[in-house]
């Protein structure tokens, strides 16, 4: 006998011990349908054994397989553990977060006539119709395999029910993985041929050498790429995930959000033609598995897509690229908050494959990696085609002239408005960066000083002027706008803060010529094809101004911009986080890379209430080394990349139960050689979806263990915490509100 050890996609942390029928097929890592009391449920064999795990009475059988060969490797196993370990997480819960949803199985049942016609004459009128079918497709003749009928789980009611109780059917149960169908696996012998390849700079040439040398090797060999914007980070990839294909090998690219995937998609596909796999949360449930699947059976030589692609199978990993490493977007929060940058790490040793970080404002951790020589730095720092950085300057919103013209809700100051129009002029684009959705953040009484809350959250509410609806960007609350302060009672409310749609109205009052189109969150969830339609109008010249968000500010190529205007730099910088300093330069410095492609130098124009602040200083160029500054802010604070963190969160339903949960959590925590506890506090987003937060911040002691402290951590705030009390523990944690 044999017996299967298997996760289950619930937020358990053991393992479930099955046995396997003697005539099934069955290794670690594939996929397989068992019983879950009174229901089936999916999981993955994590490993196989001779004796069960313990003495735990009878043992169920595993009902099926998903297919003749594991859905996952030993490196895809081997990465589910270390990130239930490394994050404390539930194997179960980690299970279900790589997993593809729609990956699953089919249950037919086929009822069999086994009684005589006198029987089948003596039944109820009612039943006569189901029954006879059954007893005439009998009377055919036919092999036993195909006798009866195939009925859906809908017509396997009360009547069928009801004859094979009376003995005279029989119902059998089969399943079938829904499993999309895409050929035999393509074997690492298959030649590639390179299609047209523009020529390389230098500093490219050298950096492609760098990586086919290491990829020659076959051994795990970490790159961080870090080049100005313009200077052809991609060609570079391209090249990289050329040399790997000679090889054998497939390589994976992640980005960090799906805005990123149309450009990268387009020259992913023109260099390697029908050997591209795309695996992001905006393919249908169709899409989804069978590009999941093309991955695993080798069809797909390339796989790109967002966080979760970091899971995709495999035949035989040989690159890693994770373009725009920096960006927060690859930290996924909730149940199993991985961090998908760090765990292309892991899955590229464990794979003796290339790792290859890249980005124009590389992140603290990865350049503290660098200097430590973890990594292999490597470098382009000149544009290519002989282009050069844009001309940035800075619009200081605190001059009193400058306010003066603007008035209290004006967005755009005249050198920005004259910049533009001059810009237009020529033929050429404008792209205006605020990174605040909606029309206004907050509807603020100037008589009381109360702004409009959401009842559910501690948080204004922002208003949509194209819904003429005040919305809760957290809980999606929303309701009509309204003139009377409900505080005072005055007739004195009014729209407080910059967005997006509130940007969008003033350029088209200023430029009511132009074509002007906006992205945020809002444009995007309106339509599914809006985000890649936009980015295409923009990129053709179909459009002369786009206003947006963050999405808009990395990643993308558009020919034809020359001028970039960031209407309040503040709004990354004013934010409860260590991190707000580099997250701001990092914006600033990607967006304004944005101006001045290809021929034509381009201007970045930065309106800003602290143009002295020295991330915004940084983005300028009219300071020394933003890093060495932010470098050792990090070490005197005792903030990463120089300590690690953790961050342990606690709500309840009712304010004073969480306060006293608190209050016995932190009298409790005991002095500790590796770790440092500040708090319990209150989350600086208090009151979230009718739950109110507190939050604990382990800070890792100078020369100890992070992870010899959470263990006993997180034991004791489960052992402390009633059902009602909720827990969510954060390694290296990326917000903190």
């Amino acid at each position: 006998m044999r017996f299967a050890q298997v996760a289950l996609p619930i937020p358990r942390r053991t393992l479930f011990t099955y046995e396997i029928p003697d005539a099934m097929t069955v290794e670690a890592g594939s996929l397989v349908l068992v019983p879950v009391g009174k229901r089936e449920q999916a999981g993955i064999v994590w490993e196989i054994r001779e004796t069960p795990a313990w003495n735990q009475g009878p043992i169920a059988r595993i009902i099926a397989p998903f297919a003749d060969m594991p859905m996952l490797g030993g490196d895809l196993l081997h990465l589910l553990d270390w990130i239930a370990r490394y994050y404390l997480c539930p194997i179960g819960s980690v299970t279900a977060a790589a997993l593809p949803g729609e990956l699953s199985f089919q249950r037919k049942r086929r009822a069999l006539w086994l009684g005589s016609p006198e029987e089948l004459a003596a039944l109820p009128e009612s039943l006569h119709p189901l029954a006879l079918r059954l007893a005439q497709t009998k009377a055919k003749g036919l092999g036993e395999e195909t006798l009866g009928r195939e009925f859906g789980l809908k017509e396997v009611n009360t009547r069928l029910r009801n004859l094979e109780k009376r003995g005279l059917i029989r119902i059998d149960t089969s399943w079938n993985a829904r499993l999309p169908t895409t050929g035999q696996p393509i074997t690492s012998s298959t030649p590639f041929v390179p299609q047209s390849r523009p020529e390389l700079t230098d500093e490219q040439h050298h950096a492609v050498d760098r990586l086919t040398q290491a990829l020659e090797q076959h051994a795990f060999a970490p790159f961080l790429l870090e080049g100005i914007t313009g200077s052809g980070k991609t060609e570079v990839y391209l090249r990289a995930i050329e040399a790997c294909l000679q090889r054998g090998r497939q390589a994976l690219v992640l980005v960090p959000e799906i805005a990123l995937t149309s450009q990268m998609i387009e020259r992913l596909s023109a260099r390697f033609p029908d050997s591209l796999a795309v695996l992001h949360s905006g393919l249908s449930r169709s899409q989804r598995p069978r590009e999941w699947w093309r991955a695993r059976l080798g069809e797909a030589r390339v796989v790109i897509g967002a966080r979760s692609a970091l899971f995709a199978p495999f035949m035989d990993l040989g690159l890693v690229i994770v373009d725009e490493e920096h960006d927060p977007s690859y930290k996924q929060d909730g149940t199993v908050p991985y961090q998908a940058r760090d765990m292309a790490a892991v899955r590229a040793q464990k794979n003796q494959a290339i790792l290859l970080l890249g980005s124009a404002t590389p992140s603290m951790e990865s350049l503290a990696n660098a200097q430590r020589g973890r990594y292999t730095h490597l470098r382009l720092t000149r544009r290519v085609g002989g282009g050069v950085l844009p001309s940035i300057e800075a619009v200081h919103l605190g001059d009193p002239a400058i306010r003066a013209v603007l008035g209290r809700d004006g967005l755009l100051s005249p050198p920005l408005c004259a910049a533009m129009t001059q810009t237009l002029q020529a033929g050429r684009q404008v792209l205006l960066f605020l990174n605040r959705r909606g029309f206004a953040p907050s509807l603020l009484c100037h008589r009381c000083g109360q702004a409009i809350q959401c009842p559910h959250c501690s948080v204004t509410l922002t208003l949509h002027k194209n819904r003429s609806r005040l919305l809760c960007h957290y809980c999606d609350f929303t309701r009509e706008p309204m003139d009377v302060c409900p505080s005072c009672g005055q007739l004195s409310l009014f729209h407080f803060g910059p967005g997006t749609q509130r940007l969008e109205e003033e350029c088209r009052t200023h430029f009511p010529q132009a074509r002007i189109a906006r992205l945020d969150r809002d444009t995007v969830s309106s339509g599914r094809h809006t985000l890649e339609e936009t980015l295409t109008a923009f990129t053709r010249h179909n459009l002369d101004i786009l206003v947006g968000t963050q999405m808009i500010a990395k990643g993308h190529h558009f020919p034809g911009l020359s001028l970039v205007g960031v209407v309040q730099a503040e709004t990354s910088l004013c934010q409860p986080d260590f991190r707000a300093s580099e997250r701001t330069f990092q914006l600033l410095t990607q967006v304004t890379g944005r101006a001045g492609r290809e021929d034509q130098q381009g201007r970045a124009i930065i309106q800003t209430f602290d143009p002295h602040h020295y991330a915004v200083a940084a983005a300028l160029g009219v300071v020394g080394d933003f890093t060495l500054r932010e470098m050792a802010f990090r070490h005197q604070a005792g903030y990463p990349p120089s300590q690690r963190l953790a961050l342990l969160r606690f709500s309840a339903a009712v304010q004073p139960e969480g306060e006293i949960y608190c209050q016995t959590v932190q009298s409790r925590l005991a002095e500790n050689p590796d770790a440092i506890f500040l708090g319990p506090a209150p989350a600086p987003l208090f009151k979230l979806r009718n739950r109110y937060r507190w939050q604990l911040l382990i800070k890792e002691r100078p020369g100890g263990r992070l992870h010899r402290a959470l263990p006993g951590v997180l034991a004791l705030a489960q052992s402390l915490a009633s059902s009602r009390i909720r827990l969510e523990l954060d390694v290296d944690p990326y917000t903190f509100l």
